[in-house]
C-alpha cells in the first residue's frame, strides 16, 4: 500500500514538473539575432513574477516588452520603482517572432542619461 501511494505521488510530481517546463519558454520566441530600438513612454512597469513586463506607448500603438524575472532585474539596477508611467525612455530589445509590437527587453535609457541593462546570461540569449 505504501509503495502505491509514493508511486502516486511521484506521477503526480514528474507531471506537475513537466508542466511548469512546458510553460516557461525561453527566448526561442524571440529573435535573439535581431536588435532592435524603441522610443516611447512607459504605460505601465510590472515588476512581478514570473517576468517583468514593460508596456511602452509608441505614436499610436502599444507594444508589451517582458523582461526577466524581478530578481535577476534586481541584480542588474532595476526595481519596481525604475520606470514610472509617463516617462520617457528609449530601449532595446529582441523582436518576437510572431506578435508585432512585442520583445524582449535588453536595455532602458531614461531621459537622464541613466542606462539600466537586463545582462542576460549566455544560456539565455546574452552576450
Amino acid at each position: 500500500m505504501m509503495l502505491r501511494a509514493l508511486a502516486g505521488v511521484a506521477v503526480c510530481w514528474a507531471i506537475g514538473f513537466a508542466a511548469a517546463a512546458f510553460a516557461h519558454h525561453g527566448v526561442s520566441t524571440y529573435r535573439m539575432d535581431v536588435v532592435e530600438t524603441l522610443h516611447g513612454v512607459v504605460a505601465k512597469w510590472e515588476f512581478g513574477n514570473p517576468h517583468t513586463w514593460l508596456t511602452l506607448r509608441v505614436a499610436d500603438a502599444t507594444w508589451e516588452i517582458e523582461g526577466a524575472p524581478p530578481r535577476w532585474m534586481s541584480g542588474q539596477g532595476f526595481s519596481p520603482e525604475s520606470l514610472e508611467p509617463g516617462a520617457a525612455v528609449t530601449i532595446t530589445y529582441h523582436p518576437h517572432r510572431t506578435r508585432a509590437q512585442a520583445g524582449i527587453l535588453m536595455e532602458v535609457r531614461r531621459a537622464d542619461g541613466t542606462v539600466l541593462k537586463v545582462n542576460r546570461p549566455a544560456s539565455l540569449g546574452g552576450p
